[in-house]
């Protein structure tokens, strides 16, 4: 068996390379595979934040891309720098991170194709809050 880190990026190659309904991966079957990977990387981080830093949720705290490849915490938190040192820091982590971030791109262009709207505005979040991770996006600042 493969292993789970980045397993949907892998079905996304499916879905690129052949556009066969059987091969390929369907709208629903990405949404799945995006969901089990935010949960996993929710409780992952989770767990190594309370292991090696003092940070602890609640209080939740919102995390983007940032310049230079990192990750930023978005707003106020009392442990905000803590928690982007120890991520960016942390190259499992980053690299998971940023494998979401495409996962939920292609995923958001996939739903956004019906509608025509553009992807372009829209900035990839995700969240992590005493129930777990959730992966969001808002519209970019102008």
């Amino acid at each position: 068996m493969r292993d789970q880190l980045g397993t949907a990026l892998l079905d996304i190659a499916q879905l690129s390379s052949n556009s066969a309904d059987e091969t390929g991966i369907q709208l629903s079957e990405l949404i799945q595979s995006a969901t089990s990977e935010v949960r996993r990387f929710g409780e992952d981080l989770a767990s190594h934040l309370q292991a090696y830093t003092s940070v602890t949720v609640p209080p939740a705290f919102q995390l983007q891309s940032a310049a230079e490849g990192k990750i930023q915490v978005v707003g106020e938190h009392p442990h905000k720098e803590e928690i982007e040192n120890y991520l960016n820091q942390n190259t499992r982590l980053l690299k998971w991170f940023k494998e979401l971030e495409v996962l939920f791109e292609i995923q958001r262009k996939m739903e956004l194709t019906a509608s025509h709207e553009n992807i372009d505005q829209q900035v990839f979040n995700f969240g992590l809050t005493s129930l777990g991770g959730i992966a969001f996006f808002t519209k970019s600042p102008q």
